[in-house]
């Protein structure tokens, strides 16, 4: 008789568990220049993965560019902080563009905007994740 209570609590207790990681978020980007290609958006949540690239991403994505600001949602997202990288690939070659003094030729930006001399450390673009709140994120291309 007892068990199928604890058959219940343990359901309970993993749907609580699951309820933890629904927060979501909104990326807006802007200033985007050229309604071609493509966004591509890499998320970390530390900074082993956003500054030294010694771990992947937790998020990456390949968004269409269809106008100059562009919305992003992602769900199901566990709470945290993260930070976001991103370039526009505009000429849709897969890869950032660069000058020959290996300057960026295509839209970039980071979270938190950062990043006017070189790209920004993890602690500069994080942003925290909470659930049952609004979580955005703007992001302006350079």
């Amino acid at each position: 008789m007892n068990q199928p209570r604890s058959i219940l609590i343990a359901i309970a207790a993993s749907l609580s568990c699951n309820a933890a990681i629904a927060a979501a978020l909104t990326i807006e980007v802007s200033d985007i220049a050229a309604l071609t290609g493509a966004l591509m958006i890499a998320m970390y949540d530390s900074a082993a993965g956003f500054d030294d690239g010694e771990a992947p991403p937790v998020k990456a994505m390949r968004v269409e560019v269809d106008a100059e600001t562009v919305l992003v949602s992602l769900e199901e997202l566990a709470e945290g902080d993260y930070a976001i990288k991103l370039y526009h690939d505009a000429n849709d070659n897969g890869e950032m563009d660069q000058n020959m003094m290996g300057l960026p030729i295509e839209g970039y930006g980071f979270s938190g905007n950062g990043g006017r001399f070189g790209p920004p450390e993890f602690e500069e673009a994080a942003f925290e994740v909470r659930e049952d709140t609004d979580n955005k994120v703007s992001i302006e291309l350079r």
